[in-house]
C-alpha cells in the first residue's frame, strides 16, 4: 500500500520572470531615449552674459538662427528673408503648440535682428513670447 505524502511547497523567488521584465524595460528605455542631436546649422558664437541667468529652451522648439553675416537658418535649413514669414505661418498652422527660438550670433547687427523680429510679427507671432538664446557664463 502506497501512502501519498504531500510535498511542502518550495519557497523562493523565481528569477526568470523578473529578468524578462527587466529586459523589456531596458529595451523600452533604449528605444525611447532621445539622442543628442546637433542644434545649430550655422556656426554661431552666441553673446555671453555673466549677470543674466537664462532658462533652458524647449526641446520641441524650432530654431531660427541669425548668423554674423546676416544669413538665416530655420529648422535646420538655410533660408532667405522672404521665405521666413511663410515658413513660420506653415509651421504654426501645422503645429500650433510649437515654439520658435531665436539664436543670434554675437557679431550680427541689431538691424538684422529687428528685421527678423518684424518678419515673425508679420507671420502672426507675438514677439514677447519668442525666446532669445544667449550664452550664460557663470
Amino acid at each position: 500500500m502506497t501512502i501519498y505524502t504531500r510535498k511542502a511547497p518550495t519557497l523562493g523567488i523565481t528569477i526568470v520572470p523578473m529578468l524578462d521584465i527587466l529586459t523589456i524595460l531596458l529595451i523600452f528605455f533604449i528605444v525611447h531615449t532621445e539622442f543628442k542631436r546637433q542644434v545649430s546649422v550655422l556656426n554661431l558664437d552666441l553673446p555671453q552674459t555673466q549677470n543674466l541667468a537664462g532658462e533652458r529652451g524647449d526641446s520641441d522648439s524650432v530654431l531660427l538662427e541669425v548668423g554674423a553675416d546676416g544669413t538665416l537658418a530655420f529648422g535646420g535649413q538655410v533660408i532667405s528673408e522672404q521665405q521666413l514669414a511663410s515658413l513660420v505661418r506653415e509651421l504654426l498652422e501645422q503645429y500650433p503648440d510649437r515654439t520658435i527660438q531665436v539664436c543670434a550670433a554675437e557679431g550680427s547687427s541689431l538691424g538684422r535682428f529687428l528685421q527678423v523680429l518684424d518678419q515673425l510679427t508679420a507671420a502672426g507671432l507675438k514677439v514677447e513670447e519668442v525666446p532669445v538664446r544667449i550664452d550664460y557664463k557663470p
